[in-house]
């Protein structure tokens, strides 16, 4: 019920067989513990066991169960031994089977064995994800949650409401991911805190939603305090994401050996699970990353790992390796093929409601059409994936791209400054806050030195909107600052760049490669 997995499974490995054998209720046991940890082939023989258990297949029943004698028994073995197999199910990419086998299990239960029914309606919940019902999943996890408080189950409570904020963040709503995430770090404390060890799944997202609004060094932090609590509950799949996530965060500061380290443990975690949604999900993320140290032949063998990973039907994670294989077609010049997989992405995204991948489509789409220097068509398909970012802060989406995105961003705002009508749409001082941090991320590694101080975030985003064009007034009413402050930003500028005008600090800024 707290997630001790790694203890549990202890425990049940120091049982000579034959007592399990004797007691299907440990078997049950058994088979979730090893799914929990990614051990998938060893689950199915002790299912079949317990089915034997009880004189489900049709061989001898020696030693098993009396149907007529033992129902409630049955019933609670039979039930178990669906949900254990829902999730086998789900784990080798068939939803349609796992939400049948969840169904089934939650009919054959009794209402009293709350434990059993948190885990079948748990179950369900990923499998209705995996089949792309977001709103069923979304109600699933609810329910999951409320059984689980009702049974003491705090580990399945955690993981539903963790769950329930992923999704959230899957379908774009990265401000009620954020509430749901506040609950349940707060149901996480009151129920002991970092003693729970499932408390590491919402740590991970709390990471990966905190280097989203590029709080870089604190996700960094959750990410690490996550990654340590799902090692003591062995749990496969939060280490994966976790890991992901890390190599993210490190490659975003500059750490290229520590990201290449986590991508590698992501990478062996996941092929150690045999489960193929861990295993894309690592080999999409290694492929990116090799594709920014610009070595096509790693990126290629990694979506080659992809490709040849068990079947995954999960329509998120398989568009995450079609849309690292977009990547690799762009660093390849090959745009229109580029835009012909990226357009068909964006239709399925945008049909399925995955606001959060639809995102990124749009910026890589806009990219693509960028480099084919179709720009004012590339402005407009931008200008989609900011206004559906905008209101939920996205920053990492965009500033991830690096330098194009920086270009792509500038003819944004000189758009929105035209008066073009769908660019007035997003804020000024937005498209600043984008062009200024990687306006800093761009900046050459002795710029520090080359300046007499290093110019703060704030002043960047003056700097962006000086580049634009825009006047004093305009760069005040963008910021909501006054008149007075944007002159005081502005004559830091020019002291800092060793600039007398707006033509001398701006032509000093590109230098430094701070525009």
């Amino acid at each position: 019920f707290r997630g001790e997995v790694m203890t549990l499974l202890g425990w049940l490995e120091a049982l000579p067989e034959e007592v399990m054998r004797r007691r299907p209720q440990l078997l049950l046991q058994y088979s979730a513990a090893l799914l929990w940890v990614g051990q998938l082939d060893d689950v199915e023989p002790l299912v079949l066991e317990i089915e034997r258990a009880v004189g489900v297949s049709g061989e001898g029943r020696d030693e098993g169960l009396r149907p007529s004698a033992d129902e409630p028994l049955r019933q609670v073995l039979l039930g178990g031994a669906a949900a254990t197999r829902s999730w086998h199910a789900y784990l080798k990419g068939e939803p349609h089977n796992a939400i049948a086998l969840a169904r089934r299990a939650l009919a054959l239960l009794p209402d009293k064995d709350l434990e059993l029914r948190t885990f079948a309606a748990f179950r369900l919940a990923e499998a209705y994800r995996t089949a792309d019902d977001l709103e069923a999943a979304s109600a699933a996890f609810a329910e999951t949650a409320e059984l689980g408080r009702a049974a003491g189950h705090e580990y399945l409570v955690l993981r539903a409401m963790s769950r329930q904020a992923k999704l959230q963040m899957a379908r774009g709503r990265l401000r009620k991911a954020d509430h749901v995430l506040q609950r349940t770090l707060r149901f996480a404390v009151e129920r002991g805190g970092d003693s729970l060890p499932a408390t590491g799944e919402a740590y991970v997202a709390v990471g990966k939603l905190l280097y989203e609004w590029d709080e870089l060094e604190t996700a960094a932090r959750r990410l690490k305090e996550g990654i340590r609590l799902a090692e003591r509950m062995g749990q496969f799949e939060t280490l994966v994401d976790g890991y992901v996530a890390l190599s993210r965060a490190e490659m975003a500061q500059d750490n290229t050996e520590r990201a290449l380290e986590s991508a590698r443990e992501a990478n062996s975690l996941a092929q150690r699970s045999g489960a193929g949604e861990a295993i894309v999900e690592a080999a999409a993320w290694n492929a990116r990353l090799h594709l920014t140290r610009s070595d096509m032949t790693a990126a290629v063998l990694e979506l080659e790992r992809a490709a040849g990973a068990p079947a995954v039907s999960v329509s998120m994670v398989r568009e995450t390796e079609q849309i690292a294989r977009a990547r690799l077609t762009v660093a390849r010049g090959e745009h229109e093929e580029a835009l012909r997989l990226l357009e068909e992405l964006r239709q399925s995204a945008e049909a399925a409601g995955r606001t959060g991948k639809l995102i990124e489509i749009l910026t890589l789409q806009a990219l693509a059409l960028w480099e084919r220097s179709k720009r004012e068509q590339a402005v407009g398909t931008l200008t989609r994936a900011l206004a559906l970012a905008e209101p939920e802060g996205y920053v990492r989406t965009f500033v991830d791209e690096g330098a194009a995105m920086g270009d792509l961003l500038s003819a944004a705002l000189e758009a929105r400054q035209r008066g073009h009508l769908d660019a007035t749409r997003i804020p000024a001082r937005y498209l600043a806050k984008l062009l200024a941090v990687l306006a800093q991320e761009s900046a050459a590694p002795d710029v520090g030195e080359q300046l007499s101080e290093p110019l703060s975030d704030r002043e960047l985003e003056v700097l962006g909107l000086v580049a634009a064009g825009k006047s004093n007034g305009e760069i005040a009413s963008s910021l909501f600052v006054s008149l007075s402050t944007v002159k005081t930003h502005i004559n830091n500028l020019y002291r800092k760049l060793g600039a007398r005008s707006r033509t001398q600090a701006i032509a000093r800024a590109r230098e430094l490669d701070l525009i």
